[in-house]
């Protein structure tokens, strides 16, 4: 249930993303004025998941899972009936809100629940969020197709539905989240935190997220607007690249489990590198394969960067989870709205190579990354 409710929650914010075409040609937006609409999702979500994760570690509130689900599917419904492009900005930053109040909690919530094998019981919670934000462009676009810009009134439909079934589940839940956590204190006290590995963590997710967002926004400009094929196809190439990263975190998780998650780092960027640095100058099916690597490696680094934050904070896990997922992804939202400019002045292909000259820096961050003491049964 954390899992599919973590999907409905990031199924919003990808078909944000794939409304951004149709919201170029409604308000007849520039490159830079399209890049703030990710970048307003994701500074909200930078400044809030910070508090709320606080919040969580101190008094944990897990009736902001299902308020924030409503919340989500709520504000991607007003991205469809604003009037104006800051109407659309105000309706995004609604819409985030809600993704922000809801990951700290579920990470939270997910961790209590993992047993010893943390990073499959992440990958599980985050696969979910994966294929929803990998199913929100296709989402997004069969909306748009068949009702226009005003069809997302629909996707407040499995937000407020989900929402309604967590508040019954949510007393059963907690019971069984307390189970977790008091064997958990009867075992161990948790280490204090590991300030080096946190910092070198967290700007390893900003570069990461630089890239995964820079991909996720440019990607389908470069496909309409370089290669010259057709809009209609731009959001199944998008969603290609998005699930090719559900697959990678499935497959990631268990290796993470059983060799540790520094050493599934390291190589995911190693073998990013070189995949990242041709795919522009690619076509064709070469392009897409190389796409669906690229994709496959960026996503699976989700899952193994969580849990390695939480190990850095074991005392602090809310908070953990709002550096991971909120601050750090919102700085990357940052970085990919400049990228905005960059092609507005150079064009779509320059930001490409951009994005490929951010891996470097990230493998040699994950290079001197502390150790992280291992998760075992």
């Amino acid at each position: 249930m954390l899992s599919l409710t973590h999907g409905v929650i990031d199924l919003t914010n990808g078909a944000i993303i794939a409304l951004l075409p149709a919201l170029r040609e409604t308000y007849s937006l520039s490159y830079g004025m399209v890049s703030l609409i990710p970048l307003f999702a994701n500074l909200t979500s930078s400044f809030t998941q910070p508090v709320f994760g606080i919040i969580s570690d101190r008094s944990e509130m897990r009736w902001l899972l299902p308020l924030s689900t409503a919340l989500a599917g709520l504000g991607l419904v007003a991205v469809g009936f604003a009037t104006s492009y800051w109407l659309t900005l105000a309706a995004v930053a609604i819409s985030a809100l809600g993704s922000a109040a809801f990951h700290p909690e579920g990470a939270h919530s997910a961790h209590n629940l993992a047993g010893g094998r943390r990073a499959l019981a992440m990958a599980i919670y985050n696969v979910g969020g994966n294929l929803g934000y990998a199913l929100g462009p296709a989402f997004a676009a069969g909306l748009i197709a068949a009702f226009g810009l005003r069809g997302t009134a629909w996707a407040a439909l499995l937000p407020v539905l989900l929402a309604a079934c967590l508040l019954g589940m949510l007393p059963r839940w907690r019971a069984h989240e307390q189970e977790g956590a008091t064997r958990k204190v009867a075992q161990s006290e948790p280490a204090a935190t590991n300030w080096r590995g946190t910092v070198l963590i967290t700007l390893v997710v900003i570069l990461r997220s630089i890239i995964h967002l820079g991909m996720t926004t440019y990607l389908p400009f470069f496909w309409i607007d370089v290669l010259g094929n057709d809009p209609a196809t731009a959001s199944l190439v998008q969603m290609t690249y998005l699930l090719a990263g559900v697959l990678g975190t499935l497959l990631g998780a268990p290796l993470a489990d059983r060799f540790g998650t520094k050493p599934v780092l390291v190589t995911s960027f190693a073998l990013l590198l070189p995949l990242q640095a041709i795919l522009s100058f690619l076509r064709g099916w070469p392009l897409l394969i190389v796409l669906f690597g690229a994709g496959f490696l960026v996503v699976s680094t989700f899952t193994t960067t969580l849990v390695m934050t939480q190990d850095y904070m074991p005392r602090s896990l809310g908070l953990a989870s709002g550096l991971n997922l909120g601050l750090a992804f919102g700085m990357g939202g940052l970085g990919a709205s400049i990228l905005g400019v960059v092609a507005d002045h150079f064009g779509v292909t320059v930001v490409m190579r951009i994005i490929a000259s951010l891996v470097l820096p990230a493998l040699l961050l994950t290079l001197v990354l502390p150790p992280v003491r291992p998760v075992r049964d």
